[in-house]
């Protein structure tokens, strides 16, 4: 299939390296970048969110930071673990990248886009709709993808540095950070490094009890020129969260305590970048990075009961990706990537009473991914004033083993200080395997611009997806509802079709998207009987499970206008329906019609000020199959205001504040409160921050 493909890709730019009416042949580009999306060289629908938004306004985390994006919601766990929804698709076929590097976590709780530093990102950019050609199994539903700040190089040589502070009411959070560059004209050096701790969030409706978290990260960038062609690009982050509270999931009993007792990843990748190597070959980058993300949770299920999962996920990956240049009108990128993942769990139950019971099992066997794929983008200038195409293609072969994974691994009793080994009985959860994949994705895109000001653009696409780790084998029993994988899963399928017009003069910007997605072998959590192999039996598990057909389709707009040099009023809208189409009903988890609007008030000299509102409409349109719950609409109004940079001497500073939640509204979010939560949004919220530069 890929000598085909690559056949295929081959012929089309050959017959068009003499296009007749050749008003640019002698044009040239210095590069052309489509691996990386941040160039928006593949016209997928994107959306981005920049370090200006993020230091205007008020995140906790990330996630908070892009549900003000059509098309993107918010989900959480917790006021820490948090994560999105990208048109009413879930964490499970979102890929999250960490400076282009995979970001893999044994858990369906909420959490690892939360060890994103703030305070260290340049920007955030979100692929809606499938982008497996580029990034392989696993991207089917979006790729978010957070790219950090880097210093330059400067000559004369210069060091800068800054320091910001922070202040939240509804939460008490306290937040620092520093950072420190040296710049030179061939290398630069930079470090970043922050903290923050937070007590219990406030709502209009009480507090939300166990919902404080405590975080500190570092990261450490270098870059270096050996001459103007090379280039070598170095980073490490490190993040640790600790008693970061879960609020509350049906996967633990109502009266329990959860919390991350640790939740720490560790990055380090380095690139290397040759450029203009010929005529032909415009730049080769060769990329190899590690990841380690460790969770330790804490769950205080009852006075008698602690229960003690813990996970630990190695990745590592290597990719390489080269531009090549025909002529203005024929370009491609072709590249390959392999990545590996190991997941170890653990999990401990302690019991009290006149003695002390430890239980010892594993929530999921170790397993282990093994991934390696090619893939080629091939762009074609049909019309240089009117018509453009895309054409990619990837072939991924993926391995899967596991090991043996048993309902108990050891038992033993403190009494009176004394340890006593029990005798156990143990029952196979899940048998030894190894499983062998190809996945393969195909893209086209027609791009048409019939004048300088209207653009459409037609996205046509298939994925293919292969279960995860904990898809198959995860064994989540923490005295709550049981939730279980199903190593007989088939591979996930779909077509992804999106249609853009996008106008623009301006003062007037206007976009629209409207989308269809058609899945096979949709994975989903489905209430059911489980039956373990010792034959113990429990009702209404939550059991992954194939759908065979379901649907996804929606709408998007997003409109921007000057009204005149100080006032700027943008606003979105997004809806997204899923559909089981065999059982007829709506599928779990889909986020209602929201949208986001604000005027923005800026004199481009003293003072910037924004009024906001967020809103969602009733959602009724949920699964009744997994019973889940209607919630109603809401409107929030946010503002917030801040001064452009000020000198003193040497030394910049920028005063940022406002409020959130200006009234103080009571509302609930549907996908926070159909993950097994009841809880609030946050209310009314004072913030203010003093950011210094120099």
């Amino acid at each position: 299939m890929t000598s085909i493909l690559v056949s295929a890709l081959l012929s089309v730019f050959i017959a068009g390296q003499n296009p007749t009416n050749d008003t640019i042949k002698n044009k040239q580009i210095d590069e052309v970048t489509v691996y990386s999306f941040a160039t928006n060289t593949l016209p997928l629908p994107t959306v981005s969110i920049d370090s200006r938004t993020i230091a205007n306004q008020n995140f906790v985390t990330p996630a908070n930071a892009l549900q003000t994006l059509p098309g993107v919601s918010l989900v959480q766990d917790g006021s820490w673990a948090t994560s999105v929804n990208i048109r009413g698709t879930g964490e499970q076929r979102l890929l999250f990248l960490s400076d282009g590097d995979r970001m893999q976590t044994a858990t369906d709780i909420a959490g690892s886009l939360s060890t994103i530093d703030l305070n260290d990102i340049a920007k955030i950019e979100v692929i809606k709709g499938a982008g497996a050609v580029l990034y392989g199994t696993g991207a089917m539903g979006g790729i978010v993808n957070f790219i950090p700040k880097r210093p330059t190089y400067s000559n004369p040589r210069q060091v800068k540095g800054g320091v910001s502070g922070g202040f939240n009411s509804v939460n008490k959070m306290y937040s620092t950070s520093a950072n420190a560059q040296i710049q030179d004209s061939v290398w630069y050096l930079g470090i970043n490094g922050s903290y923050r701790t937070a007590g219990n969030t406030m709502t209009p409706e009480g507090e939300i009890a166990n919902s404080q978290f405590n975080n500190v990260a570092w990261s450490l960038k270098g870059g270096m020129k050996y001459d103007e062609n090379q280039e070598l690009l170095v980073n490490y982050n490190h993040y640790n969260a600790w008693n970061a509270g879960l609020p509350g999931s049906d996967v633990f009993p109502a009266t329990a305590i959860v919390r991350y007792k640790k939740f720490e990843r560790n990055q380090l990748n380095a690139e290397y970048i040759f450029s203009d190597i010929s005529d032909l070959v415009r730049n080769l980058r060769i990329k190899g990075y590690t990841q380690f993300i460790e969770r330790k949770v804490e769950n205080k299920a009852s006075s008698t009961a602690t229960v003690l999962p813990s996970s630990l996920n190695t990745s590592a990956g290597l990719k390489a990706t080269s531009d090549l240049y025909f002529n203005a009108y024929n370009t491609i990128t072709i590249g390959a990537e392999t990545w590996y993942r190991k997941a170890e769990t653990s999990r401990l139950k302690v019991v009290y009473g006149n003695d002390t019971t430890v239980i010892a099992d594993q929530p999921t066997p170790k397993a282990r991914v093994y991934d390696a794929g090619v893939f080629a983008v091939y762009n074609k200038i049909l019309d240089p004033n009117h018509f453009e195409i895309n054409l990619g293609g990837r072939l991924d072969f993926v391995k899967m083993t596991n090991d043996t994974a048993y309902n108990m691994l050891y038992k033993y009793t403190i009494s009176d200080g004394e340890i006593h080994n029990a005798n156990i009985t143990q029952t196979p959860l899940f048998s030894p395997e190894t499983n062998n994949n190809f996945s393969y994705s195909a893209h086209f895109d027609l791009k048409y611009n019939p004048n300088k000001h209207n653009t459409l653009l037609l996205s046509l696409s298939s994925a293919y997806r292969i279960p995860s780790i904990e898809e198959r084998f995860k064994y989540i029993d923490q005295s709550g509802s049981l939730r279980v994988g199903n190593p007989d899963l088939k591979p996930e399928k779909g077509l992804f079709s999106n249609l853009s017009y996008c106008y623009s003069n301006g003062r007037i910007y206007f976009k629209t998207d409207v989308f269809a997605n058609y899945m096979i072998n949709l994975i989903a959590e489905k209430k059911g009987t489980y039956t373990t192999t010792s034959g113990t039996v429990t009702n209404n598990a939550l059991i992954n499970t194939n759908i065979g057909r379901a649907t996804y389709i929606g709408t998007e707009i997003d409109f921007k206008y000057l009204l005149n040099n100080y006032l700027i009023f943008n606003t979105n809208a997004s809806y997204v329906r899923g559909r089981d189409i065999i059982e007829d009903d709506f599928l779990p988890i889909i986020p209602p019609a929201n949208g986001y609007a604000a005027i923005d008030y800026r004199t481009g000299k003293k003072i910037d000020m924004t009024l906001a509102i967020r809103w969602a409409a009733k959602q009724s349109e949920v699964s009744v199959a997994n019973d889940e719950k209607t919630t109603n609409g809401y409107i929030v109004f946010d503002y917030n205001i801040h001064s452009e940079p000020l000198k003193y001497k040497n030394t910049f500073f920028q005063i940022f504040g406002g409020v959130n939640n200006i009234l103080d509204t009571a509302y609930k979010n549907h996908l926070y409160n159909n993950r097994g939560l009841d809880f609030y949004e946050p209310g009314r919220n004072f913030f203010a921050k003093l950011q210094l530069n120099w």
